[in-house]
Protein backbone atom coordinates (compact mmCIF):
# COMPACT_ATOMS: atom_id res chain seq x y z
CA UNK A 1 0.00 0.00 0.00
CA UNK A 2 1.23 3.37 -1.03
CA UNK A 3 1.58 6.22 1.19
CA UNK A 4 -0.39 9.62 0.22
CA UNK A 5 2.08 12.16 0.40
CA UNK A 6 0.73 15.42 0.33
CA UNK A 7 2.67 18.73 0.06
CA UNK A 8 2.35 21.26 3.07
CA UNK A 9 2.92 24.44 2.52
CA UNK A 10 6.59 23.98 0.56
CA UNK A 11 7.18 20.65 2.84
CA UNK A 12 6.84 17.32 1.22
CA UNK A 13 7.15 14.84 3.93
CA UNK A 14 8.27 11.24 3.40
CA UNK A 15 8.48 8.33 5.77
CA UNK A 16 10.50 4.89 4.09
CA UNK A 17 9.57 2.68 7.05
CA UNK A 18 5.89 3.01 5.68
CA UNK A 19 6.90 2.11 2.01
CA UNK A 20 6.89 -0.74 0.25
CA UNK A 21 9.96 -2.20 -1.35
CA UNK A 22 9.77 -2.38 -4.63
CA UNK A 23 11.44 -4.48 -7.93
CA UNK A 24 13.10 -3.18 -10.63
CA UNK A 25 10.69 -3.77 -14.23
CA UNK A 26 11.61 -6.17 -15.92
CA UNK A 27 12.47 -4.25 -19.27
CA UNK A 28 14.85 -1.93 -17.04
CA UNK A 29 18.30 -2.41 -19.09
CA UNK A 30 20.00 -3.15 -15.87
CA UNK A 31 17.88 -5.96 -14.64
CA UNK A 32 19.34 -8.88 -13.30
CA UNK A 33 19.12 -11.99 -14.76
CA UNK A 34 18.32 -14.81 -12.27
CA UNK A 35 20.46 -16.21 -9.61
CA UNK A 36 22.28 -12.70 -9.80
CA UNK A 37 22.69 -9.99 -6.82
CA UNK A 38 19.20 -8.38 -7.25
CA UNK A 39 18.06 -4.78 -6.87
CA UNK A 40 15.26 -3.57 -4.66
CA UNK A 41 13.92 0.35 -3.62
CA UNK A 42 10.90 2.21 -2.30
CA UNK A 43 10.36 5.69 -4.11
CA UNK A 44 10.47 8.25 -1.42
CA UNK A 45 9.20 11.00 -3.48
CA UNK A 46 7.81 11.50 -6.86
CA UNK A 47 9.18 14.24 -9.30
CA UNK A 48 6.61 17.10 -9.12
CA UNK A 49 7.22 20.67 -9.97
CA UNK A 50 10.31 21.50 -7.98
CA UNK A 51 10.11 18.22 -5.85
CA UNK A 52 12.84 15.65 -6.47
CA UNK A 53 12.21 12.01 -7.06
CA UNK A 54 14.23 10.37 -4.29
CA UNK A 55 14.83 6.44 -3.69
CA UNK A 56 15.93 4.71 -1.17
CA UNK A 57 18.39 1.85 -3.52
CA UNK A 58 19.18 -1.06 -1.99
CA UNK A 59 21.88 -2.97 -3.89
CA UNK A 60 22.55 -7.05 -2.99
CA UNK A 61 26.52 -8.07 -2.60
CA UNK A 62 28.09 -8.29 -5.78
CA UNK A 63 26.02 -6.18 -8.07
CA UNK A 64 27.22 -5.31 -11.03
CA UNK A 65 25.08 -2.61 -13.55
CA UNK A 66 27.02 -2.45 -17.08
CA UNK A 67 27.91 1.84 -18.08
CA UNK A 68 24.92 3.24 -18.46
CA UNK A 69 23.11 7.21 -18.65
CA UNK A 70 20.00 8.47 -17.45
CA UNK A 71 18.28 11.28 -19.38
CA UNK A 72 18.25 13.10 -16.14
CA UNK A 73 21.03 14.78 -13.19
CA UNK A 74 21.05 12.58 -10.61
CA UNK A 75 22.91 12.67 -7.12
CA UNK A 76 23.90 9.40 -5.31
CA UNK A 77 24.94 9.60 -1.63
CA UNK A 78 25.70 6.00 0.31
CA UNK A 79 24.52 5.34 3.22
CA UNK A 80 25.48 1.68 4.12
CA UNK A 81 28.40 -0.61 2.28
CA UNK A 82 30.17 -0.40 -0.44
CA UNK A 83 29.85 0.52 -4.13
CA UNK A 84 32.31 1.89 -6.84
CA UNK A 85 31.38 3.80 -10.25
CA UNK A 86 34.24 2.78 -12.57
CA UNK A 87 37.18 3.62 -10.36
CA UNK A 88 35.23 6.02 -7.98
CA UNK A 89 34.98 4.26 -4.75
CA UNK A 90 32.18 5.28 -2.57
CA UNK A 91 32.06 3.78 1.38
CA UNK A 92 29.02 5.68 3.92
CA UNK A 93 28.77 9.14 3.86
CA UNK A 94 30.13 9.55 0.26
CA UNK A 95 28.83 10.67 -2.80
CA UNK A 96 28.41 11.42 -6.50
CA UNK A 97 26.53 14.17 -8.58
CA UNK A 98 26.45 12.87 -12.08
CA UNK A 99 25.25 14.81 -14.85
CA UNK A 100 22.12 14.27 -17.44
CA UNK A 101 23.16 11.99 -20.36
CA UNK A 102 26.99 11.22 -18.55
CA UNK A 103 28.05 7.54 -18.95
CA UNK A 104 29.04 5.96 -16.07
CA UNK A 105 30.29 2.34 -14.51
CA UNK A 106 30.68 -0.07 -14.36
CA UNK A 107 28.56 -0.13 -11.13
CA UNK A 108 29.98 -2.68 -8.73
CA UNK A 109 28.95 -3.44 -4.74
CA UNK A 110 31.40 -4.67 -2.16
CA UNK A 111 30.73 -7.44 -0.12
CA UNK A 112 28.23 -6.00 2.14
CA UNK A 113 26.24 -4.78 -0.86
CA UNK A 114 25.20 -1.26 -0.70
CA UNK A 115 22.22 1.40 0.51
CA UNK A 116 22.16 4.57 -0.87
CA UNK A 117 19.64 7.42 -2.20
CA UNK A 118 19.43 8.55 -4.84
CA UNK A 119 17.70 11.81 -6.35
CA UNK A 120 16.60 12.29 -10.02
CA UNK A 121 17.84 16.39 -11.17
CA UNK A 122 14.97 16.42 -13.62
Amino acid sequence: MRTEVRPMGGIVPFESGALPWQGVPGDWPGKVRAGEPDVRYKVLTEPRGAVPGIQLVEFEPGHFEAPHSHPEGEVLYVLRGEMSIGELSLKPGAGAVIEKDTVYGPLRTGPEGASFLRVGLG
